[in-house]
């Protein structure tokens, strides 16, 4: 599914890119899904949402289980492979201040659907001005930087189980 979302939004970018609307290449969104099968959870997380399974403990105290694992360019992980990957360019994670960081300076989140100036270099070059609301082009583009396949876990699920949080970053 998140294939099909790309695929089909990517065809509508580049077709608004290419008539002038620029904001086609610097919009996305983070997609976190889950889906409960034959008493089993899916989760599958493109971003920096969260997902927590809540399970009920004998004396009435709910543990948190994480169920998804967050891709930021906030975490020391994400910018060790972005870094590792892409070694050529120090700007690849740019950090405003410590809890701001960002893939070539643009967007804190290294999954996500959308935001193709982070994976199509033909985002970067335009025949039309700032004054539309074209950005100037990342410098020394060797991207993609950012991919919309999600991370994807799979729980069992018990008697314990009982209910699921799903929240953006804004919710944590």
């Amino acid at each position: 599914a998140y294939d099909r979302v790309e695929e089909e939004f990517l065809n509508f970018s580049r077709d608004a890119f290419n008539r002038g609307f620029a904001r086609a290449a610097y919009v996305g969104s983070c997609a976190l899904v889950a889906v409960v099968h034959d008493n089993q959870l899916y989760v599958a997380n493109a971003g920096d949402c969260k997902a927590v399974l809540m399970r009920k403990l004998p004396n009435g105290d709910y543990e948190p289980i994480k169920a998804s694992k967050t891709f930021s360019a906030n975490k020391k992980s994400e910018q060790d492979r972005l870094f590792k990957e892409f070694q050529n360019e120090n700007d690849v994670v740019i950090c405003k201040h410590v809890d701001a960081c960002y893939v070539k300076g643009n967007l804190m989140c290294t999954r996500a659907l959308g935001d193709y100036r982070l994976k199509h270099k033909e985002f970067n070059v335009n025949p039309f001005g700032r004054e539309y609301g074209y950005r100037n082009p990342l410098r020394n583009y060797t991207g993609p930087y950012i991919t919309h396949k999600p991370d994807i876990k799979k729980f069992d699920l018990y008697s314990a189980d009982r209910f699921l949080i799903l929240g953006s970053d804004g919710v944590w």
